[in-house]
């Protein structure tokens, strides 16, 4: 067994219990004195992981003190009183701590250190650099976390934890510590019987695993919670364009299907087989983007997609139309203005500067809730995915995952029908 280990687990799937197990069952065992130190997000994980190892003493007839140290910490300019809860074995003289998390209190420690719900401290990297020193005499580190958000300091330490499995990192020739990586999604423990013992079933039940599937999904407020809660993905919220809030402020049940006798514009992106065509149709009210109509098309022949988008200019009588002229939509949109004249059908060449400025044009439109938006949880999704990014070199970069639901398509197709309602003498979009 690894020396030292990254635990990324769902929430409550019981691996900081399993910890107080091997924290107690090391110290029963051996006569050679070996301190154990705990540290989670707050004081009372540390009781609670303390009383974890009171009860595996009970169950190994262990011969074992609990005791309650108390003692000053520094918060701000405060002076409070801190609890370290010990749980000591005569024979050998070692003891469990399970204290609050302060780096401080690390300082001067030698022995086992577990990190637990690390992503959550108040400080992870000075938590960490304190911490790591103590296991310097060969002692174990174990780290264990449910998922804060991309780019912390778990998150790197297990993309080096990959990089040593995929064999693009040595141990022995780079500079990075032999991490042993234990991945516990709520699905694996659900497939190890989680469920069942949650309802206290003596039997195997499919369909109780899919019950508390559906149940954490559905108490998690959107997908990016659940993710982050249960499925050991890192939030986006920190690195996301949109945040759900701020969908949410512009988010209007009833928008579709309604008329108000304004001006009509519309976007679309277009896709094939691996990514969605998207139609988005939007009254222009005041000074208020409206969405009237979303059409979207998966794996539809081309005569087709260009039948739907002449039908939508002329259902709404469209003032003017942008599509992505990027790749496969070139063909569709000559058409369109053949039909329909290029005044009212633009093209759009996508590149890193276009994209920016259409998200940027977004990110605008809905700061200043100048947009309506469908209550339509892909939608809402779509809109979520778009990341922004830095490169190497300094630039900006826009972009989102591809998934079977697509490209983030429906956010693109927005952002166009958002240009389509600029006036094209004002426009700063770079238009082919």
């Amino acid at each position: 067994m690894s020396k030292y280990r990254l635990g990324d687990k769902s929430r409550r799937v019981g691996l900081s219990y399993a910890e107080s197990y091997r924290a107690v069952r090391k110290r029963n065992l051996t006569k050679e004195k070996i301190d154990y130190w705990y540290s989670s997000a707050d004081e009372s994980a540390a009781l609670e992981f303390s009383l974890y190892c009171q009860q595996w003493c009970e169950m190994f007839d262990a011969v074992a003190e609990h005791v309650t140290e108390t003692y000053d910490d520094i918060v701000g300019d405060k002076l409070v009183k801190r609890n370290n809860y010990v749980t000591i074995f005569p024979h050998s003289r070692s003891r469990i701590n399970c204290m609050s998390s302060n780096p401080r209190r690390f300082r001067s420690k030698g022995g086992d250190v577990c990190l637990d719900e690390f992503d959550w401290h108040d400080n992870p990297e000075e938590m960490y650099s304190a911490a790591e020193p103590s296991v310097a005499w060969g002692y174990e580190l174990t780290i264990l976390t449910t998922r804060s958000h991309e780019g912390s300091l778990f998150d790197r330490l297990v993309g080096k934890a990959k990089k040593i499995i995929s064999g693009e990192l040595d141990p022995k020739k780079d500079i990075v510590l032999p991490w042993s990586y234990h991945f516990i999604p709520i699905t694996i423990a659900v497939n190890e019987g989680l469920a069942e013992k949650i309802y206290k079933l003596d039997h195997v039940d499919l369909e109780a695993r899919e019950k508390f599937i559906r149940e954490c999904r559905a108490r998690a407020l959107n997908e990016d919670k659940f993710n982050r809660e249960y499925m050991c993905v890192p939030s986006m919220e920190a690195s996301t364009l949109i945040p759900y809030d701020l969908y949410f402020a512009c988010q209007d049940d009833a928008c579709l299907g309604k008329t108000n006798n304004g001006s009509y514009y519309m976007g679309f992106d277009i896709g094939r087989k691996h990514d969605l065509t998207v139609f988005w149709v939007c009254e222009l009210v005041g000074d208020v983007l409206i969405t009237r109509e979303v059409k979207r098309l998966y794996n539809v022949k081309y005569p087709i997609q260009k039948q739907v988008a002449a039908d939508l200019m002329r259902k709404y009588n469209i003032n003017r139309a942008c599509g992505d002229y990027t790749g496969k939509g070139d063909a569709l949109i000559e058409f369109l203005q053949v039909d329909f004249g290029e005044h009212r059908v633009e093209p759009v060449t996508f590149s890193s500067p276009v994209k920016d400025h259409l998200a940027s044009a977004v990110l605008s439109k809905m700061e200043d809730r100048k947009c309506r938006l469908p209550d339509d949880p892909k939608i809402r999704e779509a809109f979520h995915t778009i990341r922004k990014e830095i490169t190497a070199t300094g630039n900006i970069r826009y972009d989102a995952a591809r998934t079977e639901d697509g490209h983030a398509d429906e956010f693109w197709a927005f952002a166009l029908c958002c240009e389509a309602a600029v006036n094209p003498q004002t426009s700063e979009c770079i238009l082919l």
